[in-house]
C-alpha cells in the first residue's frame, strides 16, 4: 500500500505543472545554446569552400544532441496542442537538414582526399624534379652517389605514401564520426517529430 502511494506521488510530481515548467526553461536553454553555437560556427559563411562546409558540418554533428535534447524536453513540458505541433514540424525539418547533410559531409570528405592526396603529389614530383637536376648537374653530382640519390627518391615516396595514408584516414574517420553524429540525431529528430504529431492528434 505504501509502495502504491508512492508510485502514484512520483508520478504526480512528474506530470506536475512545476514539472513541465521546469523541462521547459531547460528545453528552451538547450535551444538557445545551440542557436548561439550555430551563428558562431556558421559566421562567416563560406559556403563554397568545401573545407569551411566539412568542418562547420562536423561541430554542428557534434552539438546536434543538445538541439534534440531540448525539443524533447519542450515537447514534453508543452501545454498546448498548437505547441506540439510546432515543435513537430520543426523537428522534422531539422532532421531532414541533417541526412541531408550527411551526403555533404560524404562528398566533401572524398574531394578533401583528392586534394590532399594532389598536393602531397605535387610536393613528391618538386622533390623528385630537384633530384633528376641534380643528376644533371656534374658539379653537384660529384658530391653525391647514385645510390644517395635512389635511396633519397625511395625515403620520399615511403613517406609520401605515409603521409597519404594518414591524411586519408583522418579524414575519412572524422568523416564517418560526423556523419554518425547527423544520421542518428536526424533520424532521432523525425521520429520525435511523428510522435509530436501523434500527441497532437489524440
Amino acid at each position: 500500500m505504501a509502495l502504491t502511494s508512492k508510485k502514484i506521488v512520483g508520478s504526480s510530481l512528474i506530470d506536475s505543472p512545476r514539472a513541465k515548467k521546469l523541462c521547459q526553461i531547460v528545453g528552451l536553454a538547450c535551444l538557445i545554446a545551440f542557436a548561439v553555437d550555430f551563428f558562431v560556427i556558421v559566421l562567416p559563411p563560406n559556403f563554397g569552400l568545401s573545407q569551411w562546409r566539412l568542418g562547420t558540418l562536423q561541430q554542428i554533428g557534434d552539438r546536434s544532441i543538445v538541439i534534440l535534447f531540448g525539443v524533447a524536453l519542450l515537447m514534453y513540458g508543452a501545454e498546448q496542442r498548437k505547441r506540439l505541433r510546432s515543435l513537430a514540424l520543426l523537428c522534422f525539418t531539422i532532421g531532414i537538414l541533417f541526412l541531408l547533410s550527411c551526403a555533404v559531409v560524404a562528398q566533401d570528405s572524398l574531394a578533401l582526399q583528392r586534394q590532399a592526396n594532389e598536393r602531397i603529389s605535387a610536393q613528391v614530383s618538386q622533390l623528385n624534379s630537384r633530384i633528376q637536376s641534380i643528376q644533371a648537374n656534374p658539379e653537384a653530382a660529384a658530391k653525391v652517389t647514385p645510390g644517395q640519390l635512389e635511396q633519397a627518391a625511395q625515403r620520399i615516396s615511403a613517406q609520401a605514401e605515409s603521409v597519404k595514408q594518414t591524411a586519408n584516414n583522418s579524414i575519412l574517420k572524422s568523416g564517418i564520426l560526423s556523419i554518425g553524429n547527423l544520421a542518428v540525431i536526424g533520424t532521432a529528430l523525425l521520429v520525435l517529430g511523428r510522435y509530436g504529431l501523434y500527441l497532437f492528434r489524440s
